[in-house]
């Protein structure tokens, strides 16, 4: 009877383990009917974006396109997500230059911090309220679960959108799969995703131990 009540107990929670992960699915592949009313505006330029990004072209190299659109795909769904609210729109273009830049000024795949560092070197112009929304967007961008905290809707409109960029749309974190569709029709990848399978045996070979050290740095619950 015992032996029977702890396999009861043990089919309870494994029956609420995958209910809990059904619903972290099906919520990761939903589509959100409001964002699917209307057209997805494409962006391609950015000013903010573009007196960011060249000083940094020559340490990008052959990575440069990639980055430069993948920058304009994750901006293309973080507005969309705002509605096109365009209140925090140099702060989020900024925000996404350097996002990832450390990659590249450091060659490490833990580039949180140095890219976060560069992105409040640049923003002198900011005030409190946008180096904190700045710093918010670079340093959450990989974070698994909903960020909560000073705007953020904001950071979150670009956490989602850099998510559904990151896996190339195979996750859409709501976002209609046309749109996203839309999206990299619009604006290709330009070898996006090969630099991000090879970037890391660039660094450090065949070194996994170091590969994987890095990058989980970059996550946060």
């Amino acid at each position: 009877e015992i032996i029977q009540y702890f396999t009861m107990l043990n089919l309870g929670f494994i029956l609420q383990l995958l209910l809990c992960i059904g619903a972290a699915v099906y919520f990761q592949f939903k589509e959100n009917e409001i964002l699917g009313r209307n057209d997805i505006k494409i962006i391609t330029h950015s000013d903010v974006v573009e007196h960011h990004l060249k000083k940094y072209k020559h340490l990008i190299g052959d990575d440069f396109d990639g980055y430069r659109n993948h920058i304009y795909r994750v901006m293309t769904y973080s507005m969309h997500f705002l509605h096109n609210n365009e209140t925090y729109m140099d702060v989020i273009g900024s925000a996404l230059v350097f996002h990832d830049i450390g990659l590249w000024t450091d060659k490490t795949l833990a580039y949180l911090v140095p890219s976060a560092r560069l992105a409040n070197d640049a923003g002198k112009t900011y005030s409190t309220e946008e180096l904190t929304l700045q710093e918010n967007i670079i340093v959450n961008h990989h974070k698994i679960w909903p960020f909560k905290g000073e705007n953020g809707a904001v950071v979150e409109a670009v956490r989602k959108a850099d998510w559904i960029d990151a896996t190339n749309g195979m996750l859409n974190k709501g976002m209609p799969w046309k749109h996203i569709q839309t999206v990299k029709d619009a604006i290709p990848a330009a070898g996006f995703y090969n630099t991000l399978a090879e970037i890391g045996p660039r660094y450090h070979g065949n070194n996994f131990k170091k590969i994987f050290s890095e990058i989980i740095t970059i996550y946060r619950w």
